[in-house]
């Protein structure tokens, strides 16, 4: 996948990135763009459909939270965004309504794609058990670092709490937020979806009113943000609910 990493996509990929729906309508109604982009943009290990762009748009556009500054921008992407959606499914019938299926593009999403627990965390499992962990928790944590969905959804189904900072270079409890040792798999998933605005500078595509040129790269940033942004709110509920079983 890397040797597609800067590959740069069709105006078409662009126009949905920036939710400029009247722009994404008149030119699919015109005929003049390449059809098979509707099925696959072209750069992800699976085939990822044109519409697919506009869910992970409004994963992040439909949220709070926003500076003061940006949220006109916000509220304008949302509507066109919503205008753009209601397109693909009146026009195309396609799934709108669907959740997001961010497990089939695992890879693009992972923040840490082929890490091991020992790099991340310090130590392997036997070892961070051995200190007192919890095997859940820890489990849980490596899974939304590297974003194994399979283990994600084993983790949520148990109830396993995701509040907690993990290390082998520190007691269970010691972690802290910006310690610079441990990871929490709740904080880790509003960090990179923060850091895709305020690092990367995602904002761009909304902001820009001209077409902007989108290579592979900020496709992969759009699908890693709203990949962790929708499982930052499903951990959140997750969280309380582990607070109610203490």
């Amino acid at each position: 996948m890397y040797s597609y990493y800067s590959k740069n996509l069709d105006e078409l990929v662009a126009l949905v990135m920036q939710n400029q729906a009247e722009k994404v309508i008149a030119l699919i109604e015109s005929g003049k763009f390449n059809k098979s982009l509707l099925g696959d943009i072209g750069c992800c290990e699976h085939p990822l459909p044109l519409y697919k762009l506009s869910l992970c748009n409004m994963i992040l556009l439909d949220t709070d939270g926003w500076r003061s500054h940006f949220l006109p921008i916000v509220e304008r992407n949302r509507q066109n965004c919503k205008l753009l959606l209601n397109y693909w499914k009146k026009r195309w019938s396609y799934p709108i309504d669907m959740p997001m299926d961010f497990e089939t593009y695992r890879y693009e999403c992972a923040y840490f794609k082929d890490w091991d627990m020992d790099a991340l965390l310090d130590g392997d499992m036997n070892e961070l058990m051995a200190m007192g962990y919890d095997e859940n928790e820890v489990e849980l944590c490596y899974a939304v670092l590297t974003y194994k969905a399979d283990l994600i959804q084993k983790q949520i189904a148990l109830g396993t709490n995701p509040d907690v900072y993990i290390s082998a270079s520190l007691a269970p409890g010691k972690g802290e937020a910006c310690d610079g040792e441990s990871y929490n798999a709740l904080d880790f998933c509003y960090t990179v979806y923060c850091d895709a605005f305020d690092c990367h500078e995602l904002g761009v595509f909304w902001n820009d009113p001209e077409v902007r040129e989108v290579q592979a790269r900020d496709v992969y940033l759009l699908l890693e943000a709203a990949a962790y942004r929708d499982l930052g709110e499903r951990l959140e509920k997750l969280k309380y609910r582990a607070i109610d079983n203490c």
